[in-house]
C-alpha cells in the first residue's frame, strides 16, 4: 500500500434542468439552456491518494462552500478500469454513487441530515486521468429522481502532489 498527501482542486458547475424544462415552453430549447444561471463552486483542500494493488482511492474533506461540512469524499476506481468511479460520502452527508463510461445508468442513494433518497445518475461523460502522481477526473452527468432529469453537473478534480519546501 502505498499513500500521498495530495492538493485537490475541485471545480463544479451545476445546472437546474427543471429550470430549463420549464423555460423551453417560453423560450425554446436553445433559449432556456441560455437564460439558465448555474451554480459554480471552486474550491482547494488538502486529501491523500492510496494506492492498493490495483485500486486508487482519493480521498478529501468536503467544504462549506458545498453545504457538506463534515463529510469526506472518497472516490475509488481500478487502474485498469479508470472510467468506472465510485464516490462514497461518509459524515453528515452519506452517500453512494457510480458513474461509468459502460453503464451509464446507475442507481445510488444519499442521506442528507437523516433523510434517505435514491436516485440515479446517468453519465454522460468520464474521463480519468488520475494516477498515484495526481492528474484530473472530468464527471459530467445528469441526476434523475422517479425517471425526470432535475440536475446536470460538470464536475473536475485536479490532484497535485503535495511538496515539501
Amino acid at each position: 500500500m502505498t499513500e500521498k498527501k495530495v492538493r485537490v482542486k475541485i471545480y463544479s458547475r451545476i445546472t437546474d434542468l427543471s429550470a430549463i424544462n420549464m423555460a423551453e415552453k417560453v423560450l425554446g430549447q436553445e433559449g432556456a439552456i441560455n437564460a439558465s444561471e448555474d451554480d459554480i463552486i471552486e474550491y482547494s483542500t488538502d486529501g491523500k491518494i492510496v494506492e492498493k494493488g490495483d485500486v486508487l482511492e482519493l480521498s478529501y474533506e468536503e467544504s462549506v462552500e458545498m453545504g457538506m461540512e463534515n463529510t469526506l469524499t472518497t472516490l475509488i476506481f481500478k487502474k485498469d478500469f479508470p472510467n468506472t468511479v465510485t464516490m462514497a460520502r461518509t459524515g453528515e452527508n452519506a452517500a453512494g454513487l457510480i458513474f461509468s463510461d459502460t453503464q451509464k445508468r446507475q442507481p445510488c442513494s444519499y442521506n442528507v441530515g437523516g433523510y434517505a433518497f435514491n436516485f440515479c445518475i446517468y453519465t454522460r461523460k468520464i474521463e480519468n486521468l488520475v494516477t498515484l502522481k495526481g492528474g484530473t477526473l472530468i464527471l459530467d452527468y445528469v441526476i434523475e429522481i422517479q425517471g425526470v432529469k432535475t440536475q446536470r453537473n460538470r464536475f473536475e478534480i485536479k490532484v497535485d502532489e503535495m511538496r515539501n519546501y
